[in-house]
């Protein structure tokens, strides 16, 4: 027993309304600091805070559409859909009550996949943005030692980038195994 598309949650549309409101609810200090900081220390203000403003403002206003989007989703998604419910009315049901109630399970393992990499993207707040080139910094990183084997930074920057391959790949079959389900 599959649900149609109309009536499949979306899984997608609330993931990103979670994430983004974390996102923004842990980026409105980092704002509001920048903000004030005229006033409250004008010694270090500089046109560097006056792009870190408005590099933490966009990134508030992508957070905000995409907030808005979810809820729109959402929205949409809740409102029923009144010609599936009359043809479904007119129409009844080939299952009886018994095996109506059995749905398809749904997997565990998708949202075991899935929360720890929320949870670090929310826990990480803006520095969320420094993952995708942390091998790379880390590797520069691990140069400044002058006696560091030549092989490290490879080796840094292949282990990095295939944890982050695998997991993403990962991450990608478990969207996919909950679109189906």
């Amino acid at each position: 027993m599959t649900q149609s598309p109309a009536k499949r949650p979306p899984i997608l549309a609330w993931f990103i309304l979670i994430v983004s409101a974390f996102f923004l609810v842990s980026m409105l200090p980092i704002v509001f600091m920048t903000a004030i900081l005229p006033i409250w220390r004008p010694e270090e203000f500089s046109i560097v805070s006056v792009i870190m403003l408005l590099i933490a403002l966009s990134f508030a206003a992508g957070a905000l559409l995409a907030i808005r989007w979810a809820k729109r989703t959402i929205g949409d998604a809740a409102q029923p859909n009144t010609e599936a419910e009359e043809a479904s009315t007119e129409h009844p049901s080939s299952f009886s009550e018994g095996e109506e109630g059995k749905g398809k399970k749904k997997p565990v393992w998708p949202w075991l996949v899935i929360a720890p990499g929320a949870l670090l993207l929310i826990t990480t707040g803006p520095g969320a943005i420094m993952l995708p080139i942390m091998p790379l910094f880390l590797a520069g990183m691990s140069t400044d030692s002058g006696n560091t084997p030549d092989y490290v930074p490879a080796l840094i920057i292949l282990i990095g980038y295939g944890i982050i391959g695998i997991y993403g790949y990962w991450v990608f079959r478990a969207i996919k195994t909950l679109r189906k389900t």
